[in-house]
């Protein structure tokens, strides 16, 4: 199965995957109404334009009114991060998020701003390359991917999601102008030996173990770098966390646990490892 690119202008719409690469389980795999607003908002513009306030679609993906991440960004974002909020906030100009307007940061979504508030992690936990290789595993609609491509420009980065969410990312690449984007099928193998950083908000921890495990050995192992914000919801027999730093710690990719970096819910983690990094 061939990589589906997306040189800027093309949504290469992934529901003409075969049926059976979209065996993976996984919590928004199996609900279908979450699917079924992906799609809309792919085909019909009016729907494109509220999506994000849906009540179909935006409990799933949309997430508190930010007042603790506007917190964080003022007390310790870096410099460059607060100086590209005016470009952080063209997100919120499709889909009709719920917005606040924030002292200090102005009017934004919860979820935007937590995106923010990962990439400023990620530039600080990480020495980055110039143009780095970056790999999602479950993107929502593309939002994290749109702020990383200003905080941390990258030159190629790979995204495996649902079919149905592919779609929705791709047409909100395509809006937004994020170029050099990749829309992998859900079981194809990365096209590339090894990349720079794996991104996931809770996506992998909520995959089926047996999904997990697939990911594990097709895209996390040939990660130089990663974050992982791990959550307890998964069903299906997930790994646990501590099950998850094992298989890192096996591979030597030095890894290591923090606390969330904005708190959603108990015993949530965030887990990064670096194969660069001293022991």
């Amino acid at each position: 199965m061939h990589v589906r690119l997306l040189p800027y202008l093309m949504i290469a719409c992934v529901q003409s995957l075969c049926a059976a690469e979209y065996a993976q389980q996984s919590i928004t795999g199996s609900m279908p109404t979450y699917l079924e607003a992906c799609s809309k908002a792919v085909e019909d513009p009016s729907y494109f334009q509220t999506f994000r306030s849906r009540p179909e679609y935006g409990p799933i993906l949309e997430c508190g009114f930010g007042g603790e991440s506007a917190q964080y960004l003022l007390n310790k974002a870096s410099s460059q991060t607060l100086a590209k909020l005016e470009l952080f906030r063209r997100l919120d100009q499709y889909g009709a998020p719920v917005t606040n307007d924030i002292p200090g940061v102005g009017r934004f979504s919860g979820t935007t701003l937590r995106y923010v508030v990962i990439a400023d992690q990620i530039t600080k936990f990480f020495s980055l390359p110039s143009q780095p290789v970056i790999a999602e595993v479950g993107a929502g609609f593309g939002g994290q991917c749109y702020i990383l491509s200003h905080a941390i420009p990258f030159s190629k980065y790979f995204i495996y999601d649902l079919p149905e969410v592919e779609c929705l990312i791709g047409k909100m690449m395509q809006t937004l102008a994020v170029k050099n984007v990749s829309l992998m099928p859900l079981q194809s193998q990365l096209p590339v030996g090894k990349i720079d950083l794996l991104v996931s908000n809770y996506a992998f921890s909520e995959c089926s173990r047996e999904t997990q495990l697939s990911y594990f050995e097709r895209v996390l192992s040939k990660a130089d770098r990663g974050y992982i914000i791990f959550n307890k919801l998964g069903c299906f027999n997930s790994l646990s966390a501590e099950e998850l730093v094992q298989l890192l710690d096996e591979r030597h990719m030095n890894p290591q646990v923090h606390p969330e970096p904005i708190f959603t819910y108990q015993d949530n983690v965030l887990i990064t490892w670096d194969k660069n990094r001293s022991e």
